[in-house]
C-alpha cells in the first residue's frame, strides 16, 4: 500500500506508527472488554442494565466514548491493515508461506488480517444500529437481538474478542514480555471468559424478548 511504502522511507516515522498502532489496539481492547462487562448487567435484571446505562449517560461516557471509539477504529483499521496483502498474487505468497512454514506466530498475523476486516463491516453495523434506538434500554436490546441481527452481534463478540487476544499475544512475543506457552494460556482462559459471557447475555436478551412477547 502506499501508505507503508511511505513510512518505510522513514524508520522514525514507522516507529511511531508501531507505537500508534500499539497503542490504539490496547485501547480498543480494553473498551470490548469494558463493553461485555456493561452489557453483562442485563443478567442482574433489565432494571440493572437500564440503571448502568442512564449512569453512563448522566457522565456523558457514551457521548465522548462513541465518537473516540469510532475514530480509534478507523484510525487502527487503518495502520493495522497497511501491510495486509491486498493484491490476489500477495493472497497467494501469504497463503502459500503461512503453509509451508507451518508456524503459529504466522498463521496468527493471517488470522489478525481476516478478524480485522470482519470487524470494521460488523462493527459499523453494530454502530449505526445502536445510534437508532438511543438511549440503550433492556426492552429496546432485546428487541435487536431477537432479530436476525443477532448473529452480527454473536459474530461480532466471538471475532472481536479473538482479535483481541490474539493481537495481546503478539504484542507479548513481540516486545518480549512473557514466555509464549504462558501468554498463550493466560489468553485462551480469558477470551473464553468474555465469549461466554457475552453469551450469556445474548442469551438473557433473547429470554426477556420471548418473555415479553408471551404476555
Amino acid at each position: 500500500m502506499l501508505l507503508q511504502k511511505t513510512l518505510t522511507k522513514s524508520p522514525r516515522l514507522e516507529a511511531w506508527v508501531e507505537l500508534l498502532e500499539l497503542t490504539s489496539g490496547l485501547f480498543l481492547l480494553l473498551f470490548l472488554q469494558f463493553h461485555i462487562i456493561a452489557v453483562s448487567y442485563i443478567i442482574f435484571g433489565p432494571e440493572a442494565f437500564d440503571q448502568k446505562s442512564a449512569a453512563m449517560d448522566a457522565y456523558y461516557l457514551s457521548y465522548i466514548g462513541i465518537p473516540l471509539i469510532i475514530i480509534a477504529i478507523i484510525g487502527h483499521g487503518i495502520i493495522a491493515l497497511r501491510k495486509a496483502p491486498w493484491r490476489f498474487q500477495e493472497m497467494q505468497i501469504v497463503w502459500q508461506h503461512s503453509r509451508r512454514l507451518a508456524h503459529i506466530d504466522t498463521w496468527f498475523w493471517v488470522v489478525q488480517i481476516v478478524t480485522g476486516m470482519a470487524i470494521l463491516i460488523l462493527a459499523t453495523v453494530h454502530i449505526v444500529i445502536g445510534l437508532k434506538d438511543w438511549p440503550i434500554e433492556a426492552v429496546r436490546a432485546a428487541a435487536h437481538v431477537q432479530s436476525p441481527q443477532f448473529l452480527v452481534y454473536l459474530l461480532l463478540l466471538v471475532v472481536a474478542e479473538t482479535h483481541a487476544m490474539v493481537g495481546l499475544y503478539r504484542i507479548f512475543v513481540k516486545w518480549g514480555w512473557l514466555p509464549r506457552r504462558q501468554v498463550a494460556r493466560y489468553l485462551i482462559y480469558i477470551g473464553i471468559f468474555f465469549v461466554t459471557l457475552g453469551m450469556v447475555a445474548l442469551l438473557v436478551f433473547l429470554f426477556l424478548v420471548s418473555a415479553g412477547g408471551a404476555q
